[in-house]
């Protein structure tokens, strides 16, 4: 039995209940009025959903320890303390970010090495924050919002999404990590195929 199979022995049941949880951390920031979060959480919810709802199939769903790190930031930033919810942002973009790479890596056809989807991780997790940046910029100049403060406060930001991003690289790395050789892909991880 292959890694993921072992982890998911359940059929899925823990991850479409950790999807519940943050089903529910979307209707308490829609109630809250906080549309930016909502919308963030609906999209994770899709990332977490979208390989069941493709294949047509409940149980192929990401293991649950993948998909709680995604629901983490959800449920914080609804329940958690205030001091924490500056922070779930970037968890959660990177959190996003791996979820997007073991998606790939577990229901297509590409076979990542396992550098490679660290890196990946890594890198869509810069792109998202920087697209995000591009975002508050343009919302600043056009809309008259001051989501920038200053050019500092953009690099700091990309500091810390750079940071949230090689965490998850690290734990998708310790993760799947296996006695393996070195042309070993993600997916034979995955599968269980790693000799």
């Amino acid at each position: 039995m292959g890694v993921l199979e072992s982890l998911t022995d359940d059929g899925g049941v823990v991850s479409w209940v950790l999807v519940g949880v943050l089903a529910l951390a979307v209707l308490e920031n829609l109630v809250d009025g906080d549309l930016v979060w909502t919308a963030f959480l609906v999209a994770t919810v899709v990332v977490l959903v979208l390989p069941a709802a493709v294949l047509r199939d409940p149980h192929a769903m990401l293991p649950p320890t993948v998909t709680a790190l995604a629901v983490l930031p959800g449920v914080t930033r609804a329940v958690g303390p205030a001091w924490a919810t500056e922070y779930a942002t970037y968890v959660g973009v990177a959190a996003v970010s791996l979820a997007v790479v073991a998606e790939l890596t577990l229901f297509t056809e590409a076979e990542l090495s396992p550098r490679f989807a660290d890196a990946m991780v890594v890198l869509t997790t810069m792109a998202a924050i920087g697209a995000w940046a591009v975002l508050q910029f343009y919302s600043d100049r056009y809309l008259g919002t001051e989501f920038l403060g200053s050019a500092e406060a953009v690099m700091w930001e990309f500091v810390r999404a750079t940071a949230a991003g090689v965490a998850a690289a690290v734990v998708f790395e310790l993760y799947f990590e296996y006695e393996t050789s070195s042309d070993t892909t993600i997916a034979d991880l995955l599968e269980g195929d790693c000799g």
